[in-house]
């Protein structure tokens, strides 16, 4: 009875999404068609899509760009996130010195920093993923020194009582334990990656997703521009599933 029920549940949480979605796209094709909405002003999915299968040859270069803007930008954000975050939190003082200025950069829209980076770096794909970094590192790091500082003190006395060297009780108790607060941080990480890559692109591009959703809707060819919506939107879900699944694999094997 169990192992049916959670079959049952299994099978719900695919089928509810993808319901919620054709309803969402089906009232939308429907509630355009119906009310004769100017295609200037508002694209239908169905032509959307179509363009999308028609034109993806000069589509996907442009997405690739961003790909790679936010793929970089997030392994370096994360990266020095998470090390920074093991590093403070080994010194009490270190970490009440460094987290007003964690918060901030939290708080701060990183998009505002994006001509400051221009003047530095120039107009390359430099601009673009030092701003998706920038956005990815805090919220790793104030995530992970959460996780570090969550750790059961009695762990630790544990590990003393055994007499393990500090190298085992990071890897055997310290780390293990902050694994999940660590895939949280990921995991918000690549929603402030994906707006800081479209944003600085917006500012400071010519290729990739941002200018030519910019571009199109300029000229009024809204269902291209559409198409560059969606393609955003996958690589925003598809991001955040794989890193919800990266974690899930992990924390089974613990």
């Amino acid at each position: 009875m169990v192992k049916q029920e959670n079959t049952l549940y299994r099978i719900a949480k695919v089928i509810a999404p993808i319901i919620v979605f054709l309803i969402v796209f089906g009232g939308l094709e429907w509630a355009i068609g119906h009310y004769d909405v100017p295609r200037w002003l508002i694209s239908k999915p169905s032509d959307t899509v179509q363009v999308l299968f028609d034109k993806f040859g000069e589509i996907w270069p442009n997405v690739w760009v961003t790909i790679k803007e936010i793929l970089i930008g997030y392994v370096i954000g994360i990266s020095l996130g998470i090390s920074m975050a093991l590093l403070f939190t080994s010194n009490r003082f270190a970490e009440k010195a460094v987290s007003p200025y964690v918060v901030f950069l939290i708080v701060t829209p990183q998009i505002i920093l994006v001509p400051l980076l221009m003047l530095w770096m120039g107009f390359g794909i430099e601009v673009k993923f030092t701003a998706v970094a920038l956005s990815s590192f805090p919220i790793t790091m104030i995530s992970t020194m959460t996780g570090v500082k969550n750790v059961s003190a009695h762990r630790y006395e544990l590990m003393k009582s055994l007499r393990a060297t500090k190298l085992q009780t990071f890897f055997k108790v310290l780390i293990p334990s902050a694994i999940p607060n660590v895939f949280t941080g990921m995991r918000l990480a690549t929603i402030f990656a994906t707006t800081a890559a479209v944003g600085a692109e917006l500012i400071s591009g010519n290729i990739g997703i941002g200018p030519q959703i910019s571009y199109y809707t300029e000229f009024m060819q809204v269902d291209i521009a559409f198409a560059y919506v969606y393609m955003m939107m996958l690589i925003s879900v598809l991001f955040y599933t794989l890193i919800g699944f990266i974690e899930n694999m992990i924390l089974k094997r613990r």
